[in-house]
């Protein structure tokens, strides 16, 4: 699909273009651009569909007026639960991996998409970058464009970093003495670290996910498709990384204690998610401290300048946080606190936008009055 209205002031090639994910032309663009040295974010490479439920992976490619692939990013696109027919879109990632010459190609190419698509509700940008000042630009850009900021992340926007630019004896020293111990505790058991690349697993990363969101007093919501999460991690290493814990001494799913799971952002890694059980026969055992080493340095090898811990909180364990135990675990690794992202929304149909919020919050209120009961 090409829509026709040339991008303002980029020097482009005329058109806007929608590529079907995992299509002929799709993975020419991105054999293209991985040519010439631009390594697109793990939400914007081929076959993402296959992590998330429910969802189609839009690839936009960018061009030089020779015809030749400058960028891309994807759009993923899911129903709405709100306003059933129309559709809601998503662009996770965006900035680190377009040169700065395609950011308003980028956005007016957004624009072009939510008011041509059929039936798009609503499409929310995650402007993501440790740089103030690219995410400033970013950002008035898509307001020029008719986006507002959102008052909170869908991700996250604060977070834990570490610079990757020690070596890695000098990262490994720069880790709390609490760190340092429990990613050499694995030796002391039968235990080995590596990468989950068996999607008959995938049951047991969804088990374990549930267990331990519940033992952490949270609300699990299945949003990953594991075994199709092991499929694009085999497919594309240079993009993400998902590494598990496993015990030597047995078989079968069990066999995987604990897993974590890292993506490429396009000059950085973020580790997004994790899970553990708790082995009653293992004694105290830091399941989480060599998966994140793990990733760590896989993010240095790939050529990563920074390290994104996937959030932090300003509790700490025991202060009534769900969340300030895993924040306390991630400053065992980093102390720096950075502003990494912001959501950027665009309602091309408001109306319609304003009547799926009031039957949004309609229906929210309506769950607090029947417990147990579940809305979509």
């Amino acid at each position: 699909m090409i829509f026709t209205r040339a991008a303002r002031g980029s020097g482009l090639s005329s058109g806007v273009e929608l590529l079907r994910d995992e299509s002929a032309e799709g993975d020419a663009c991105e054999r293209s651009l991985a040519l010439a040295g631009v390594r697109l974010a793990l939400p914007h490479r081929a076959g993402w569909r296959l992590a998330r439920k429910g969802i189609e992976s839009l690839r936009v490619p960018l061009r030089a007026p020779d015809g030749s692939y400058a960028g891309a990013f994807a759009i993923q696109a899911g129903l709405s639960r709100s306003a059933p027919g129309f559709r809601v879109l998503r662009v996770e990632r965006f900035g680190e991996a377009l040169p700065r010459s395609l950011w308003a190609a980028a956005v007016d190419a957004l624009t072009e998409v939510a008011h041509r698509e059929h039936r798009v509700l609503r499409l929310t940008v995650e402007v993501f970058s440790r740089d103030r000042e690219t995410r400033s630009r970013l950002g008035e850009l898509l307001a020029g464009a008719g986006f507002v900021r959102a008052p909170t992340a869908l991700n996250w926007s604060t977070t834990l970093v570490l610079d990757l630019q020690p070596t890695e004896t000098e990262l490994f020293a720069s880790f709390s003495a609490s760190a340092r111990r429990g990613i050499r505790s694995v030796q002391q058991h039968p235990l080995q670290v590596r990468v989950v690349d068996d999607c008959r697993l995938g049951d047991r990363l969804e088990a374990l996910s549930r267990e331990t969101r519940v033992r952490t007093g949270g609300r699990y919501e299945a949003l990953w498709d594991w075994a199709g999460v092991i499929e694009l991690s085999r497919r594309v290493p240079d993009a993400a990384r998902l590494v598990g814990l496993f015990r030597t001494d047995r078989e079968g799913p069990d066999a995987l204690l604990g897993f974590s799971w890292a993506w490429w952002n396009g000059r950085s890694a973020s580790y997004f998610a994790g899970a553990s059980s708790r082995p009653s026969d293992l004694g105290r055992l830091h399941i989480g401290y060599p998966l994140m080493w793990d990733l760590i340095t896989w993010a240095k090898r790939a050529g990563a300048t920074w390290f994104d811990f996937g959030g932090v909180t300003a509790g700490t364990t025991g202060s009534g946080d769900p969340l300030g135990g895993i924040s306390d675990f991630k400053r065992l690794f980093a102390k720096e606190t950075a502003e990494v992202a912001e959501d950027w929304v665009l309602e091309p149909r408001k109306v319609v936008a304003r009547l799926a919020k009031l039957v949004s919050t309609s229906a929210a209120w309506l769950s607090c009055l029947a417990p147990g009961s579940a809305w979509l």
